[in-house]
């Protein structure tokens, strides 16, 4: 084993995490429900009331791993292979760049290091035409004595010289307008930044403009940058769907000075090593950080095609982090999400899917509306929609249903409802997108059929709204239910602009209600099965917790696992949390939701959050976002048990943030390979 540590980083080396510290919690009891009918009723596990609950300390943060290791596996190289000197990491390497009052060439990320770039990032090239000769916008006079007008547009040529080993690379060249004031340059896959004795090099970046109808050079320039390679593989610096701790240290410039934590799913704590809330330098932004406001968006660095906060330190480090909840500094742990509903903390898909992250963008909007294709309302006593006060921004765009408690569950649908949208107001349950505009549809007994709610639908959405289906419909006979299956395959066809469905992946396997399904290892069911020939159909599976546990008092997960009923195949796009919180109907009683009915309402709600932060996107392209910041799960990359993984509403959120403020930028990475 690599052993290379100084004496200085000897606080490394710590003991094995107490095992008595670990979180434990029993495997879920199962609640014994009738199920009968058409997946109303599907088999839920009980949400554990009695989760550990562990203490935050420092020990918690501990890691055994050798230092020597952390940096191996967080570079994705060997930092011996540097020969960095451990005496003053970095700085004999450093060459001593000259200082500029104004910049033209800078990193385009926005965190404010306009002359520090990460490695795979991007530049913005300033410039300005006012001082440019008059020749490159004459008209030219033939050898006909024909009057012929040349393009105005301009030439911009950049390249950059490594200042250590003297090579040239050519980043391109590009058509930019007189008046445009700059343009971007994309560095994926173009500059290195490791160098001798660091994961720091240094460029000078050379710009060339011509133009005319001769190609004259009109002006140039040149500028230093610092590329700088940044930690973001292994465990101390990616999570899962787990409460995830890591640990930031000062190891040194030559190393150390860019960091990337994606925490994910889970309540997720970044540890200040040594570091008071007094020595940041800014926070998003702003100067300093104020526990206060620390949960504002401010200014978001864009990175990978998607946005970062950024913490930079005054010891020049800079730390990207997404999915971050708490940073604990040695003075005070400062939370991130905002303070909207305190009932969100018993609830694990809020925790696991990283709605809390996604809540400081937006809680919806009337733009995007939630479809629900479901049982609709029950009928109270006076004969009116049975609607607890949470749903009262829900349209009931059918009659009440007159489905039999003794065959079907009449409130399935508010339960349904209920997960995706009921209101923030402290009490009950705390939908996964509140604010966003909820229509309900009844296809059982007393509504309409499946087709025509579509239909219906489509036709009364407004010219900016975007609308998001939420379908509880499995088993093959809601493909023909009040058309045939070609109508109702070319009625799909037509949503792709402004629609998009999610849909439960169907209960067939074993435990699973009403009905077996024999093939339910190969596909999903029913009208799901239209998510591999439409883009923005998303077959939904239901993700089951194998243990919970309290952290800061939030309902976290110890393990996952695909509930043993939910059908899985070669068609199954995604999975969601099942076994939820919900709201039955008026008399707010809370009651646990399950089956792959439970699960889909989750994914809607995350796809109205994300809808609503861009609704430039199509139901395809939002589709993309989801499969593409998805959790992996299982098998490395897709399978026919998790799909593409556990929706994640945060990371999509971001990408969904960073196309809509500066599509040039984010669109230099795609939807399905952008940092998630």
């Amino acid at each position: 084993m690599i052993n290379f540590i100084p004496q200085w980083q000897s606080r490394f080396n710590r003991d094995t995490p107490d095992s008595d510290l670990q979180p434990k919690a029993d495997p879920p009891k199962t609640i014994d429900l009738k199920t009968i009918g058409l997946g109303l009723n599907e088999p839920v596990h009980a949400l554990d009331k009695n989760a550990s609950k562990s203490t935050i300390t420092d020990k918690s943060f501990y890691n055994d791993q050798p230092l020597s290791e952390q940096l191996i596996e967080a570079i994705d190289l060997d930092p011996n292979s540097l020969k960095i000197d451990w005496n003053k990491p970095g700085d004999a390497y450093e060459p001593k760049l000259p200082v500029l009052k104004a910049r033209r060439i800078t990193d385009a990320s926005g965190d404010g290091s306009l002359a520090e770039v990460f490695e795979d990032g991007a530049l913005r090239i300033n410039f300005n035409s006012e001082g440019w000769p008059e020749y490159f916008n004459e008209i030219q006079i033939s050898d006909r004595v024909q009057r012929v007008e040349h393009d105005a547009s301009v030439n911009a040529s950049v390249t950059a010289k490594d200042l250590e080993t003297g090579e040239t690379i050519d980043l391109g060249t590009q058509r930019v307008e007189p008046g445009q004031g700059s343009f971007l340059v994309n560095l994926k896959d173009k500059l290195n930044a490791v160098s001798t004795g660091s994961l720091r090099d240094h460029y000078s970046i050379q710009v060339d403009f011509s133009g005319g109808y001769d190609n004259r050079p009109l002006d140039s320039f040149s500028e230093a940058i610092t590329l700088i390679k940044p930690m973001e593989y292994g465990s101390n610096h990616l999570g899962d769907e787990t409460s995830n701790k890591f640990n930031y240290s000062d190891v040194g410039s030559a190393i150390g000075s860019a960091r990337i934590f994606k925490g994910r799913g889970g309540t997720d704590y970044l540890n200040l090593e040594g570091i008071r809330s007094s020595d940041v330098l800014s926070f998003n932004g702003g100067a300093g950080i104020n526990p206060a406001t620390a949960s504002d968006l401010g200014q978001q660095a864009f990175y990978g095609g998607t946005v970062f906060d950024t913490l930079s330190l005054k010891n020049g480090d800079e730390l990207y982090l997404q999915g971050i909840e708490r940073l604990r500094f040695s003075d005070v742990t400062i939370d991130l999400t905002p303070n909207i509903d305190t009932t969100s903390n018993r609830q694990w898909n809020t925790q696991v899917m990283d709605v809390n992250g996604a809540w400081r963008f937006n809680t919806g909007s009337d733009d995007v509306v939630l479809v629900s294709l479901d049982t609709g309302f029950d009928a109270n006593a006076a004969g009116d929609a049975d609607v607890h006060g949470d749903l009262n921004h829900a349209v009931n765009r059918t009659a009440t249903n007159t489905v039999d408690p003794a065959d079907d569950d009449p409130d399935h649908g508010h339960k349904a409802m209920s997960v995706m949208a009921a209101a923030h107001d402290g009490s009950e349950v705390a939908g996964v997108a509140p604010d966003a505009s909820l229509w309900a549809y009844n296809l059982y007994a007393g509504g309409t059929n499946l087709y025509e709610a579509i239909e219906s639908a489509m036709d009364q959405r407004q010219t900016n709204q975007r609308l998001v289906f939420q379908g509880g419909i499995q088993g093959e006979g809601w493909w023909t239910n009040g058309s045939t299956r070609d109508e109702l395959i070319n009625l799909l066809g037509s949503t792709a602009e402004t629609g998009f469905f999610s849909i439960a992946a169907g209960n067939g396997g074993p435990g699973g209600e009403p009905f077996s399904d024999p093939n339910y290892l190969n596909s999903v069911s029913g009208v799901a099965q239209a998510e591999s020939q439409f883009g923005n159909i998303a077959s939904v599976g239901a993700l089951q917790f194998t243990g919970q546990a309290r952290e800061d008092d939030l309902i976290n997960v110890t393990g996952t696992d695909l509930a043993s009923y939910s059908n899985r195949g070669s068609n199954l796009t995604l999975v969601a949390p099942t076994d939820n919180w919900s709201i039955n109907n008026s008399s707010g009683n809370v009651v646990g939701f399950g089956g792959t009915s439970s699960a889909n309402p989750n994914l809607a709600g995350v796809a109205a959050l994300v809808w609503s932060e861009n609704t430039q996107i199509n139901g395809e392209e939002l589709r993309e976002i989801l499969i593409g910041s998805a959790m992996d799960l299982g098998a490395s990359g897709f399978d026919n048990t998790f799909g593409s993984g556990l929706v994640n509403a945060e990371s999509a959120m971001r990408r969904a943030h960073a196309l809509d403020q500066n599509q040039e930028l984010a669109s230099f990475w795609m939807n399905n390979e952008f940092m998630a």
